[in-house]
């Protein structure tokens, strides 16, 4: 029997150092599934401060992958192996339909993700790199809130500096129009059922306050680090007309230099490395290559005029 069809098996770094509380498993409140980097990747090294070897695992840059709603380990998983290709550490979650609907649910979870990566980077204080890979709404949700709490908490203001970078996939839903017929679209994923489609528009006047903080987050001036928006025009469900909305705020807020954006004619919803993989993984190669111009950028003396 061939084994030509077999999918290769990535080699994660076993744990080479103790199983510390921020990436054990069996603790209830570590929402985050953590991947390690794979054997024999280099370190990419992104921080210009703080240089390490390529068998220093606790310096490595960390990838935090937030998948889509419905998502599953499986589809989240090849965009991890990107990562962790690269010489990467990864946390990873997704949300599941109810969850994120029920946002105040979410937002909590959000809390303890944070309270995680906080433990984790203060169990590895030479670790100062952070980037996220962000799909759909789903994931956006999630990348807001970690965002805003952030900025709010005392506690928590010490990883913000630490982010270089966001890959968003397919998102954000941008207009107050687009939020009601979102919540339609969701109705077909959802079981398609006549009860769905009658009820889920009407639960979006109680996203109205949280949409307006969903906007400002992923906006905030203060995300002054690389944005790589990865889009469709024939995204049903999220239009390419609300990624392009989304895009008029980002550069009234954030250094254009740092905006980089890939529109694709033909492309569904989140398959964008299915249909265009050479050009997926150029801007991810782009996307890396940025981070590294930032951060020469940020050691010149006009910088800091």
């Amino acid at each position: 029997m061939s084994n030509n069809n077999k999918q290769p098996i990535t080699k994660h770094i076993e744990f080479k150092y103790e199983i510390t509380p921020s990436i054990n498993p069996k603790v209830e409140t570590n929402y985050l599934t953590y991947i390690g980097a794979d054997v024999d990747s280099p370190n990419p090294n992104l921080s210009l401060i703080k240089k390490a070897a390529d068998d220093d695992m606790e310096s490595r840059p960390i990838s935090i992958v937030l998948g889509w709603m419905g998502s599953t380990q499986k589809l989240l998983l090849k965009y991890i192996n990107l990562w962790t290709s690269r010489g990467f550490n990864t946390f990873s979650y997704r949300a599941d339909y109810f969850e994120t609907l029920a946002i105040l649910g979410l937002r909590l979870k959000a809390m303890h993700m944070l309270k995680q990566i906080s433990t984790y980077l203060k169990e590895r204080p030479n670790c100062d790199t952070i980037i996220f890979h962000i799909f759909s709404n789903g994931g956006g949700f999630l990348y807001w809130a970690l965002i805003e709490f952030m900025l709010a908490n005392d506690e928590y203001k010490f990883i913000h500096p630490m982010i270089k970078g966001v890959v968003m996939d397919s998102l954000p839903t941008f207009t107050n129009t687009q939020l009601f017929t979102g919540f339609w679209s969701l109705a077909k994923p959802m079981g398609g059922s006549l009860a769905a489609y009658a009820t889920l528009p009407l639960t979006a006047p109680i996203w109205f306050p949280f949409f307006i903080f969903y906007r400002k987050y992923l906006t905030h001036p203060k995300n002054q680090f690389v944005h790589t928006v990865l889009y469709s025009t024939d995204d049903k469900l999220i239009p390419g007309a609300e990624v392009e909305a989304f895009l008029v705020r980002l550069k009234q807020n954030i250094r254009n230099d740092l905006i980089h954006v890939q529109k694709w004619e033909k492309s569904e919803h989140v398959c964008h490395l299915k249909h265009h993989t050479k050009d997926y993984l150029n801007n991810l190669n782009i996307f890396l290559k940025s981070i590294k111009a930032e951060e020469i950028r940020k050691t010149l003396p006009q910088s800091k005029l």
